[in-house]
């Protein structure tokens, strides 16, 4: 067990791995990480030019994994009539199945490599060339959320000295070509903690995955982009700008882009 500290204060800092803990408490870890995370993520809003639509992975006839141009063109007509959408991005984890149906309608195909993360991780952009500079993007965020790949293989978790928790990471470990690699799959805190807790959680997390032999980290995020650039991550693929705002206690408003990152360890 290690320590952290920042603006006068002490917190532990607990890692899990799946060589080392049950399963069923590494996910019950994970999942408590990730309420902690899901509060956090409520404030900040999506951005004003920006609809979001997390559709359902269906097969069943019309669903976005057998008709996907059909399942967008759909969502786009129901959602003209607030403006016009003049630009679309798909982010999925099923490119098996949307790749060549939307490729063939004129989508770009970026294929996202994050090789401890979900295999058939897909980006596909479409400018529509309709309406002018004040269109909006439709954002369609389709993920599986079950795939064996991203079950948590490790949580570092961030504790007061009462053992109450205050924040942490988790994510997966596979080695790959050679290579071990790291997905992340969130990192948080807890609402008021001190500045610079945040970096100290980071670097720690880093710290700990080349310990272990990690070579590279990759993960998305909505709302922490230049977070993550401060700890040395490099954007490899920005997707949407200004999905997401929040406004700071001054009054002011900060937006986020959605983008996927990684570092070389």
């Amino acid at each position: 067990m290690t320590t952290i500290g920042a603006g006068g204060h002490r917190h532990e800092l607990k890692s899990m791995w799946i060589d080392d803990t049950p399963r069923e408490q590494l996910d019950a870890e994970a999942t408590a990480i990730y309420q902690l995370f899901a509060e956090r993520e409520r404030e900040f809003a999506v951005g004003s030019h920006v609809v979001v639509d997390y559709s359902p992975a269906t097969d069943q006839p019309g669903g976005l994994l057998t008709d996907p141009v059909g399942y967008i063109a759909g969502r786009v007509a129901a959602l003209e009539d607030g403006g016009v959408i003049s630009r679309i991005v798909v982010l999925t984890t099923y490119g098996q199945y949307l790749r060549e149906p939307l490729a063939a309608a004129g989508y770009a195909v970026e294929r996202i490599d994050m090789p401890a993360g979900p295999d058939h991780t897909y980006a596909f952009t479409l400018d529509r060339g309709v309406g002018s500079g004040a269109g909006r993007v439709l954002y369609l965020e389709v993920v599986d959320e079950a795939d064996d790949k991203i079950r948590p293989t490790f949580v570092l978790k961030l504790v007061d000295g009462e053992g109450q928790l205050c924040g942490g990471a988790c994510g997966a470990v596979h080695m790959v070509g050679g290579r071990r690699y790291a997905y992340l799959s969130m990192l948080t805190l807890a609402r008021g903690l001190p500045p610079g807790t945040g970096t100290r959680l980071g670097e720690a997390l880093l710290n700990m995955l080349r310990r272990r032999g990690v070579a590279a980290v990759h993960l998305g995020t909505q709302t922490a982009g230049r977070f993550y650039e401060k700890l040395g991550f490099r954007v490899t693929h920005r997707l949407v700008s200004g999905l997401r705002r929040r406004t700071k206690s001054d009054g002011s408003t900060v937006s986020d882009d959605l983008v996927m990152l990684t570092i070389e360890l």
